[in-house]
Parts: C-alpha cells; structure tokens; sequence
C-alpha cells in the first residue's frame, strides 16, 4: 500500500464520521508494519464515473494466516484437522463505499472485483475479521455466502471471522 493509496482512501472517507476510524488503523498498520507483513497489499477502488465511490483493501501475509489459524484451533472455534492453506488465502482487511452509494450495488461489484482479483492471484479462500457497531457488514458479506468460523456479536456490537471460497 502507498501513501498516494492512503490518500485517496482518505478522500473517499471524507467526513463520515461512522468510518472516520478506518483512516487512523490503516495508517497505524502501516506505519508500525513489518516488510513480511505488508509486503503484498492491494488496494481497489469503485468508480462512480469519475468519482471514487468506495475500496476494498486485500492482503497477502502467510504468516498473519499461520497465527490466526493457531488461534482459531486454540480457542475452540475449529477442529484439529482444520487448515489455513497460507499459500492459497488472502484477507480482506477493509472494504468501504460512500453512504450515498450504499445499496445500489457498488458494494456488489466492488466484492466480485475484489474475488476476481484474488482468484487471478491464485487464491482459494479469503478470510475477514469484521467488527463494526452496526450489523451491515456482516448483513452484507453473510449475503455474500460468507462461513462464519466465529461470531462475536452482541447487542452493542457486530464482529466475526469469515470465511469465503473463491
């Protein structure tokens, strides 16, 4: 990811002040991260014409899989024979669109774009952790045939690991 990406992600945030915190973490993420860690991250946009409406921020890091495979057999939510293959997976770090291009299918396409680009990358699967304080990301990605390998939601509160086939 570039400084020139993060801006633009910036400018698509603007000043909604729900998501206005996915501008802090992904600048402290890269700015503390590692060379292994970050190293294959990609960032695609949705256009409106010629208006970004939205971006969908992807990563490659085998061992960030490695570990949350270990976690997921450590606190039970897996069995022991469950595998994280770290060769053929991604993690889909953020995805935004615009309020006002919300439910009008940018986020669809955006997501198919988002597939697309990691199949051709040799992907099989693609894991998420989604924590948000309303439940319309993960409305969105459980519509999108997401396996939820936990769900942490309560009544103040939406999160969960997800999984999805490419």
């Amino acid at each position: 990811m570039t400084r020139d990406e993060i801006r633009e992600i910036t400018q698509i945030v603007g000043d909604d002040r729900q998501y206005k915190h996915y501008i802090h973490r992904i600048n402290k993420e890269f700015e503390t991260s590692d060379e292994e860690r970050n190293s294959r991250v990609y960032v695609l946009f949705s256009n409106d014409r010629e208006e970004k409406v939205g971006f969908c921020v992807l990563s490659y890091s085998p061992a960030k899989m490695k570990a949350w495979e270990r976690v997921f057999k450590e606190e039970g939510w897996v069995g022991n024979d469950f595998v994280i293959d770290e060769a053929t997976c991604f993690e889909l770090m953020y995805m935004y669109i615009k309020p006002k291009y919300r439910r009008i299918g940018y986020g669809d396409k955006l997501f198919r774009k988002a597939m697309s680009f990691c199949r051709d990358k040799g992907a099989r699967e693609i894991y998420a952790y989604v924590g948000d304080k309303n439940d319309l990301a993960l409305k969105f990605y459980r519509k999108k045939k997401a396996i939820t390998i936990q769900d942490f939601s309560d009544e103040d509160s939406f999160s969960a690991f997800l999984k999805f086939k490419v």
